[in-house]
């Protein structure tokens, strides 16, 4: 919790920014509240998982959003630390409006793709089908539906190593397969996933390309020089892997790399 001093400094902020901070949550999905309270205004979404607050010790900053989701303080991690409010799993400190604005959007779209929703709504939706071969069959598909839609979140629509944006363009890319999954819950993590351009998909899929622990792409002596010229391999950015990631990409580079 923010000290005496700071919740006294939000409680003078001038109602009109007081109004901002409440549009920042409500226009990036965050419309039950807000509710003040020990110098935060905290806010929930009908949709999204946790509570989220944010503050300000100034009307030009800095700025502190806090959440009470755990996978998205994770997710935060590089971000400035601040003290949280009551109960929540990490805050952070942001030095303008913009990027407190910024933080309130990726808290929500991570919170939308972050383990267990959509685990959660892949038992919800799968819950009257039975064990038949259709029924198989329509699971998957629901499971990779709701799969490439998480992975869209997390990534924010862009694959991170040729920043196309086009959703025709990108590919839901499980590291360890669906069929090699021990359990739905690894099917539809989005540490097991990336969000990829087609050609990079395609690559990664048949053993081609994989990923060192830094994320940094390794070619395989069986990718044809064409193939890596289109993939332009030696100039692409180095993947953003937690630690949830890197253990699948190990297994990937185990089991599937053509080395």
């Amino acid at each position: 919790m923010l000290s005496t001093n700071t919740n006294l400094r939000l409680q003078r902020l001038p109602f009109s920014l007081r109004s901002e901070l409440a549009d920042a949550l409500a226009e990036h999905g965050y419309r039950i509240g807000p509710e003040f309270a020990a110098g935060w205004l905290f806010a929930r979404s009908s949709s999204a998982p946790g509570e989220v607050a944010v503050s300000a010790a100034g009307p030009t900053g800095p700025f502190f959003l806090s959440v009470e989701h755990a996978g998205v303080a994770r997710e935060f991690e590089a971000a400035p630390a601040a003290p949280a409010a009551n109960g929540h799993a990490g805050a952070f400190a942001l030095t303008h409006r913009d990027a407190l604005t910024a933080a309130v959007s990726a808290a929500y779209r991570l919170s939308m793709s972050l383990p267990t929703l959509p685990l959660e709504d892949f038992e919800r939706d799968t819950a009257g089908l039975g064990q038949t071969e259709a029924d198989a069959i329509t699971r998957r598909r629901i499971g990779q539906d709701i799969f490439r839609a998480a992975l869209l979140a997390y990534w924010n629509g862009c694959c991170p190593l040729t920043g196309i944006t086009k959703p025709e363009l990108l590919r839901a890319s499980h590291i360890v397969p669906w069929a090699q999954c021990a359990s739905d819950a690894e099917r539809l993590d989005v540490h097991n996933g990336l969000l990829l351009s087609a050609l990079w998909d395609a690559a990664f899929d048949s053993g081609l390309v994989t990923f060192d622990d830094d994320g940094a792409p390794v070619a395989s002596s069986h990718l044809e020089m064409e193939a890596a010229v289109a993939l332009d391999v030696g100039r692409t950015p180095r993947l953003r892997l937690r630690a949830e990631s890197r253990e699948r990409m190990k297994w990937h580079r185990t089991n599937l790399f053509l080395s």
